[in-house]
């Protein structure tokens, strides 16, 4: 668990005894945009998509997440709502961090603020990027890394992806059509990037992926 790294047993027992175990089946909400902020969540197993409410009603991916990922954090301050929502991706377990509890072990280890001070400027950086514009083709191929660097690959084939997103959850993370991540992702094949297997992903040349998402 990431906090073994950045906290005392002390404080691990201390964070442990006040907080809760949540376990969560596939599909299942871990919590709400509009809900009051109960505190964050630290995922000890699992795989999680957080999205937001986008025009029409529709939902938007803004993030992925995985084991030792702290979700829940957009709801501090202003009203004390979740302003996202946490869906979980397969079987989850995650740790629910009440908000005085995560305050009192920000302020006492200095190592585990600054963590979170690096955790909350990597946030920043990525709502960023999603604001730039860039050839479609290029946010299809920064989708599928994203997709990589959250889940990372299969553990049994190390050219695929050990949990690639739907092709529709791909296009709510860049921002496009469906069928345009269909017709990206048919080029990249036939370009002899990747290789499609059903709906998975493998990625057979990593360094041509990353040069189009840089274009």
């Amino acid at each position: 668990m990431i906090l073994d790294k950045y906290c005392t047993k002390e404080w691990l027992d201390f964070v442990n005894f006040h907080s809760k175990i949540i376990d969560l089946k596939r599909k299942e909400i871990i919590f709400q945009s509009g809900e009051e902020t109960k505190g964050i969540y630290l995922i000890l197993e699992g795989k999680v998509k957080v999205t937001r409410q986008s025009g029409a009603g529709g939902q938007r991916i803004i993030r992925l997440a995985t084991k030792d990922d702290f979700i829940g954090h957009r709801g501090f301050g202003g009203n004390w709502e979740y302003t996202i929502t946490a869906h979980c991706l397969t079987d989850c377990s995650v740790l629910l961090i009440p908000m005085n509890i995560f305050e009192t072990l920000v302020k006492s280890n200095p190592e585990f603020a600054y963590y979170m001070v690096m955790f909350f400027a990597e946030e920043l950086r990525v709502s960023e990027n999603l604001a730039t514009t860039l050839p479609m083709k290029s946010q299809v191929a920064a989708g599928v890394l994203k997709n990589l660097e959250a889940f990372g690959f299969d553990k049994t084939d190390k050219t695929k992806i050990s949990l690639t997103l739907s092709r529709k959850d791909m296009a709510s993370l860049v921002g496009t059509r469906y069928e345009t991540v269909v017709r990206a992702l048919t080029e990249f094949k036939n370009e002899g990037i990747i290789q499609l297997d059903a709906k998975n992903i493998h990625i057979i040349d990593l360094k041509r992926l990353n040069e189009y998402a840089q274009q």
